[in-house]
């Protein structure tokens, strides 16, 4: 079966908890700017997903744990985990418990501004156990450019990939509302089995790390039948591009970015190699037991050398 890209929003909330959206306003909103699935990711609550009936886009129903130590999606879980007694030294305990129930796990804007700003915002869990992450926001919020936030975030990431763990990169606008949404093109790219995405599909294509996270363009990279999320082996390549405005265009926002260079990325961020966005092709020497991914950056509403979107790592063998 072929696979198809489409275009996400990973963290949405309602009136259900702190949100101003009703069920029915979030998902016409989304379909207004052409996004293909949300996730409804109320906090502590579930309560809105009786409320999804025969959506015209996917719908993926999760949880967002708002506790004093963190934030945490549980994504599809269908057992009752109690996040009330979770604490900074029983969260691995925690998110076993999430996957025996079926779910996936993502931590939310690790590095928000916490107490007194945001009491809980920022992820203070010891984690000793990192494969138990499926994924991480580490773009999160409207405007996902490099502040502190998102860069502490990006450099975590890296750090956790250099030690062999394999955690999927998305975007979260953590959608309250539509007022001041100043980069609405923004959004997280998956790659999924299909012509219709499922919540199923959204759910795998995370699980499988498949993802772009993205200020708007779809940008994506495949080296022969190998793509995102894929294992091959290491030795000399050639990777291929993809750069696509469709949704952009759609918008009607395509001259707000302008991609520049494209930098392919490995192990403690180096960058191994920067390439013209008007040159889909290049040779590459990948190393055993690494991790690559590639990042498009560029001038955004006139402000140089901005981050447009990057993508989830391909990954070659070897021993961690």
């Amino acid at each position: 079966m072929n696979k198809k890209w489409y275009a996400c929003e990973m963290h949405c909330h309602t009136l259900h908890s702190d949100g101003d959206f009703s069920v029915s306003g979030l998902i016409e909103t989304a379909v207004a700017r052409h996004l293909d699935g949300i996730q409804i990711t109320d906090h502590n609550a579930v309560s809105a997903h009786a409320e999804v009936i025969d959506p015209p886009i996917a719908v993926l129903k999760s949880i967002e744990w708002t506790t004093y130590f963190g934030h945490m999606h549980a994504m599809d879980c269908k057992k009752d985990v109690d996040w009330r007694d979770a604490l900074p030294d029983n969260i691995d305990e925690k998110m076993r418990a999430v996957h025996e129930g079926g779910g996936l796990v993502g931590v939310c804007h690790p590095f928000q501004l916490g107490t007194p700003i945001c009491t809980g915002g920022r992820w203070d869990y010891n984690v000793k156990d990192w494969s138990l992450v499926n994924y991480m926001e580490i773009w999160s919020e409207g405007c996902p450019f490099m502040n502190t936030p998102n860069k502490r975030a990006l450099d975590l990431w890296h750090t956790l990939l250099d030690k062999g763990y394999r955690i999927t990169p998305t975007f979260g606008r953590d959608w309250h509302r539509s007022t001041k949404d100043v980069y609405h093109s923004a959004c997280t790219y998956l790659l999924c089995e299909g012509d219709t995405l499922t919540d199923s599909a959204m759910k795998r294509a995370v699980n499988e790390g498949r993802t772009v996270i993205s200020m708007g363009p779809l940008f994506s990279f495949n080296i022969g039948e190998s793509t995102l999320g894929d294992e091959i082996e290491a030795g000399e390549h050639e990777i291929e591009f993809t750069l696509s405005f469709e949704r952009m265009e759609k918008m009607k926002v395509p001259e707000r970015v302008k991609p520049e260079v494209i930098r392919i990325i490995t192990k403690g961020g180096e960058r191994v190699k920067e390439v013209s966005p008007a040159y889909p092709r290049t040779a590459i020497t990948l190393k055993a037991n690494s991790w690559y991914n590639a990042e498009l950056w560029g001038t955004i509403d006139g402000k140089r050398d901005c981050l447009i979107a990057l993508t989830s790592p391909l990954y070659t063998k070897g021993e961690i």
